[in-house]
């Protein structure tokens, strides 16, 4: 059985991200030590004696860390991979990328996949986003952003299909960070 022509290209794509890896790591690594000191420092200056004080835990550093490196990687991906004034238009017409060509095929499905981490690591890391709505609904903001910006900067087409697909990717993204955080707890009370 041949694998069709864009699941390859979409794999490709994919790799091909990988490139932006180690600045994003660079990235990460500098919002976490930013991000710990100013968090340390300001337990610190709550509690009158320093023995008091408790570090940010291992886990949280780590997310934040996967946070600013996913964060670090989607702006790679999306502006500034990209010539300014190198793409320009709007598209408001809904799945105007499907179904056409593979490319356009190709494209919807990267979308979603971009926003797949969003919605695992932005609740695992920010407590506030852990009720679906409001993880969904930071990232159709984020993804009106990012199409905003595009359309600005001419970096990209801003689409309507970017913002649905993207914000499907979240949701979908988010419904695997539950069933994640359900067998952890689960596997945590056997234990």
């Amino acid at each position: 059985m041949a694998i069709p022509l864009y699941l390859i290209t979409i794999e490709q794509d994919i790799f091909d991200t990988f490139r932006y890896l180690p600045h994003a790591v660079a990235v990460g690594v500098g919002f976490v030590t930013v991000a710990a000191a100013w968090k340390n420092r300001q337990m610190i200056k709550k509690q009158k004696r320093l023995e008091h004080a408790h570090a940010v835990p291992g886990t949280q550093l780590l997310l934040w860390f996967l946070v600013a490196v996913y964060f670090a990687m989607m702006l790679s991906i999306t502006l500034f991979s990209r010539e300014p004034g190198s793409r320009t238009g709007v598209d408001v017409k809904l799945f105007e990328t499907w179904g056409n060509q593979w490319l356009p095929d190709r494209y919807f499905v990267e979308n979603i996949l971009l926003f797949l981490p969003f919605g695992v690591l932005l609740p695992a890391a920010v407590p506030s986003l852990r009720k679906g709505w409001c993880c969904v609904y930071a990232a159709f903001s984020t993804s009106m952003m990012l199409e905003t910006v595009q359309l600005l900067t001419e970096r990209g087409y801003c689409q309507l299909d970017d913002v649905v697909t993207n914000t499907f990717g979240a949701a979908v993204g988010y419904l695997l960070f539950v069933l994640l955080r359900h067998i952890w707890r689960k596997s945590s009370a056997f234990l």
